[in-house]
């Protein structure tokens, strides 16, 4: 007979510690001051408790889990079936003929032309080398444009507008109460 005579261990449980505290959340990522972004009408949140960034179009309705790349190198989104590597390339050179300062010579230098638009130049540069490299352009496109993933980030952007409508119901009675105290201040003063 199996395991006769063997005497069963002891379940041992260990604690689950405490948290010391809720975490600070993090300062908002770089692209939440992103000119590109704000422009084509994304705006950058983190999710409230991982703090995860996310993306979200008020204009389109629409969230998602990284930065529009097609759009911030301005291309069509909608073609991102047959946008090839050449039209990605053509879009990027446009970009960085747009962002960086030119030689007398008329060759394209590393600097920017102002230092302000770094946060949108590594945003160009990250969509370049998503959408150039074949594996994390299709990952890319699996978590953001395909028609599986649309359905999956509806859930997001439904949480997103639920969380700003509560947002906004907090800041109405924050300014209630600010109204009504100051409204009793005035009174006890007028009173006394």
């Amino acid at each position: 007979k199996k395991g006769a005579g063997k005497e069963a261990e002891p379940v041992v449980q260990e604690e689950i510690p405490e948290p010391d505290g809720l975490q600070e959340p993090p300062p908002p990522p770089p692209e939440s001051t992103s000119r590109v972004l704000q422009d084509l009408g994304w705006e950058v949140f983190q999710m409230p408790t991982t703090y995860r960034t996310y993306f979200y179009s008020k204009r389109r309705r629409e969230a998602r889990v990284q930065a529009p790349y097609f759009e911030v190198l301005g291309l069509q989104e909608s073609d991102f079936v047959t946008i090839t590597k050449e039209d990605i390339w053509k879009a990027f050179f446009a970009r960085r003929v747009a962002y960086k300062r030119t030689d007398p010579e008329g060759s394209i230098s590393e600097d920017l032309k102002d230092e302000g638009d770094r946060v949108d130049w590594n945003l160009i540069m990250e969509a370049f080398r998503t959408l150039t490299d074949q594996q994390t352009r299709a990952e890319y496109e699996s978590h953001n444009l395909l028609p599986h993933a649309q359905t999956q980030l509806v859930g997001l952007r439904v949480t997103h507008e639920m969380r700003m409508r509560e947002e906004q119901a907090l800041a109405k009675e924050r300014e209630a109460a600010a109204a009504a105290a100051a409204l009793a201040e005035a009174a006890e003063q007028g009173g006394a």
